[in-house]
């Protein structure tokens, strides 16, 4: 067969497969997918739009004058939390004067001023401190260790538990009384009889909602932990 024949019949074939090709419907076209974003193509955002945040609480009377901000409310939080932060470093260091910790030091200040004659319980140095009875107990016991609180059974009740410092106990906090006498003067120092009075009855009101709201966060923790145990036993 001659070079000429052999291009003809390959013109003849591919001509049929054109043919049927073009018989068949067209191809489905591919959705076309949203373009990705990563941190090498940041979204764009209009330059002169100012980023503008809700306000942080509802209760109108915390809102700012214009009813539309929360500024002074915000500031009050960050205020609070270097107050915290102050307070914390100014007892830890009295606290590190006579080897205890910042708890310890606490606990040790509240039975000096409520033991009395027969001594303060657990329950009650628990509720002046906001903190449960199980960790009084635990921080006494290393307190007792130290020599530092005696531990007598409760006269009134064959379960409970009475604390008193004992003479070395009493010994440390004398010891570091003139350090606390001057940095409570100096920290409170700008205080009126009157603003301290308020100051006390509102922050009484707010440790109650604190510990209030404390709890409900443990509860919806505690809620979403259970759901997501759940549903990964489900899942095998």
């Amino acid at each position: 067969m001659s070079t000429r024949e052999d291009f003809l019949g390959y013109s003849i074939r591919m001509a049929s497969v054109s043919k049927r090709r073009s018989d068949k419907s067209p191809p489905r076209q591919k959705k076309a997918r949203a373009p990705r974003f990563s941190a090498q193509s940041p979204v764009e955002q209009d330059p002169h739009q100012i980023f503008t945040l809700a306000p942080t609480i509802s209760n109108v009377e915390l809102l700012d004058e214009d009813g539309k901000t929360d500024r002074r409310f915000r500031q009050m939080l960050y205020d609070f939390s270097v107050l915290s932060s102050h307070l914390d470093y100014a007892r830890a260091h009295l606290a590190s004067q006579v080897n205890l910790t910042s708890p310890q030091y606490n606990i040790a200040m509240i039975i000096a001023y409520y033991q009395g004659e027969t001594g303060v319980s657990v329950s009650e140095v628990a509720e002046y401190l906001h903190v449960t009875t199980a960790f009084i107990t635990s921080e006494v016991g290393k307190l007792a260790k130290m020599g530092l609180v005696d531990k007598s059974q409760n006269p009134n009740d064959g379960r409970g538990v009475q604390l008193r410092l004992t003479p070395a106990g009493s010994e440390s906090l004398h010891q570091i009384g003139p350090q606390r006498l001057l940095i409570n003067n100096h920290l409170f120092r700008g205080l009126s009889g009157e603003d301290f009075r308020r100051l006390s009855r509102v922050l009484a009101e707010l440790i109650d909602e604190f510990s209030e709201t404390i709890s409900m966060l443990k509860a919806m923790r505690k809620t979403r932990s259970f759901r997501k145990e759940k549903t990964l036993t489900k899942q095998k």
